[in-house]
């Protein structure tokens, strides 16, 4: 038959696994060739056997006198020539086909270790191959995790937070320092260890509004992007209140300075712009009463809703997170405006401090580290315009050069902006079922072929496809267990309902008494 340099057919009489790893052996001029190739298309076939067999007993007399003549027949894909060193095994690319009728073996165990196991402190286990008789273990390397970003995609059920909980496991193992944002609360009871400790550290985020940028002050109390009269009473009124804070109590005037008078402060602004015999008004024109009492409202249902989150001289962000931890924020109580602002600002500053530690400069970031972002097409959905998105692009594109590394979550992928999603050079894949989530995924990584791409609806929770720069090459792979599993979001039901029978048979007692 015919072959290429990299996609050959097969024909055998054993059953060979679809994903499996096979060798493919060769003599030309005097030198024994050996490949490397993955199985990627697999079926069973026997000529006397068709679809125009109509009798049943005919088929089935068949079945007995031909079993012999069932062939296995697929395709290969070739990954590249097999170079054994002794300590190190690697691919060289396969340029010239392989003889028609090459030997198709099972591929050596001790090969693949050497070719997909550690090389170095950098790589962490992350499974085993899956198609794999022998367990052979799945190694990447978390350097260029940080350095090139990752993408955790699949349904819900299908092993999310245990691949997350692997990967946090393992970096935090190397004394690496991770950033969590958690919109449903997942992280907040969970525990991962090292040396017997627990470094989980969950973080309420409390934000001195001061200190933000104007736009994300006014967005956390609740101001729109195109409420621009809104925002430019909102603006003007800061702006006098911090001056009139500075004169009156010099720089450090936060010391002195509850968060309630400091609002207040800006509520009497506002409102003393509405007296007509007020000439300190700083807005010229006549003033639209029905946007500063919108602004006046925000300002006191923040005071009502954020009040646990909001704190005039409260510490910097940076400064909470702890270095060699996984550091939790816990946006569960919060809105998506509010927590856009909070985690824009987070980022921008993250880019910044790590800026700073390689240019030599203080810093309060002075180590590399990744930032987890669950529920990722929250803040960085397809078509929403948020400045945390703004901040992702920056990180994905900007990160490499100062350590700083994104990891973004999700079980909807069609959901994410393209442009975010095909900056992360690293995926895990697991389960996903909907087309429109495959396209998507498939459109914003080159590496992920139409065959790999088939495998993903009939994968079984914790099994999944890693590609990108993290591995050498694309793999179907099973997640390893976690030790310290963070904990889904899923409830209990059935538990449940057992507590509540048990706690209507005690009242059903006590009424018998």
């Amino acid at each position: 038959g015919t072959t290429t340099p990299n996609r050959v057919t097969f024909i055998s009489n054993l059953p060979i696994r679809l994903g499996q790893f096979v060798n493919l052996r060769y003599e030309e001029n005097n030198k024994e060739n050996i490949l490397l190739g993955m199985v990627i298309d697999v079926r069973r076939e026997n000529t006397f056997i068709n679809e125009n067999l109509k009798n049943l007993d005919n088929v089935e007399r068949l079945k007995r006198e031909s079993s012999k003549d069932t062939k296995v027949i697929g395709e290969i894909q070739i990954l590249g020539e097999i170079v054994d060193k002794g300590n190190e095994v690697f691919l060289q690319m396969q340029r010239v086909p392989p003889l028609p009728a090459s030997e198709v073996l099972k591929a050596n165990p001790e090969v693949l270790k050497k070719l997909f196991g550690a090389k170095s402190e950098k790589h962490i286990r992350i499974g085993r191959l899956l198609a794999e008789e022998e367990e052979i273990p799945v190694y990447v390397d978390v350097e260029q995790i940080v350095l090139r970003h990752l993408a955790i995609l699949a349904i819900t059920g299908a092993g999310k937070s245990n691949t997350v909980s692997v990967l946090l496991e393992n970096i935090v193992n190397l004394n690496g320092t991770v950033v969590v944002f958690d919109f449903h609360g997942e992280y907040t009871k969970s525990e991962i260890k090292r040396d017997g400790k627990n470094v989980v550290k969950v973080i309420k985020p409390v934000v001195d509004p001061t200190t933000l940028n104007i736009r994300d002050f006014a967005k956390l109390i609740g101001i729109q992007r195109n409420a621009t009269t809104q925002f430019r009473y909102f603006k003007v009124a800061v702006d006098r209140i911090l001056k009139n804070m500075r004169e009156e109590k010099g720089e450090d005037w936060k010391r002195w300075v509850e968060t309630g008078e400091f609002f207040e402060r800006l509520k009497d602004e506002l409102e003393s712009w509405l007296d007509d015999e007020n000439e300190n008004v700083p807005i010229k024109g006549k003033i639209r009463e029905d946007s500063l009492y919108e602004v006046i409202n925000k300002i006191d249902d923040t005071l009502d809703e954020l009040s646990h989150i909001i704190k005039v001289g409260a510490k910097d962000l940076m400064e909470v997170i702890e270095p060699t931890k996984i550091n939790v924020f816990d946006l569960s109580e919060v809105d998506e405006n509010v927590a856009d602002a909070i985690v824009s600002n987070i980022l921008k500053h993250a880019l910044d401090e790590r800026k700073k530690a390689v240019r030599g400069k203080d810093s309060k970031l002075r180590y590399p580290m990744l930032m987890v972002v669950e529920e990722a097409h929250i803040l960085a959905g397809d078509k929403k315009d948020t400045d945390s998105k703004y901040y992702m692009t920056r990180i994905a594109r900007e990160g490499r050069k100062f350590g700083l590394g994104l990891c973004i979550v999700t079980q909807r992928p069609k959901g994410l902006d393209k442009e975010v999603l095909s900056q992360m050079n690293n995926m895990i894949i697991l389960k996903l079922v909907e087309p429109e989530d495959q396209k998507h995924v498939q459109s914003a990584s080159e590496a992920l072929s139409s065959e790999l791409m088939s495998y993903l609806p009939s994968l079984n929770p914790g099994e999944g496809i890693i590609i990108g720069n993290m591995t050498k090459l694309p793999l179907l792979v099973k997640i390893d267990k976690a030790k310290g599993k963070l904990q889904g979001n899923d409830i209990p039901v059935v538990k449940l309902w057992s507590e509540a029978k048990e706690k209507r048979g005690d009242l059903d007692a006590l009424n018998d008494v």
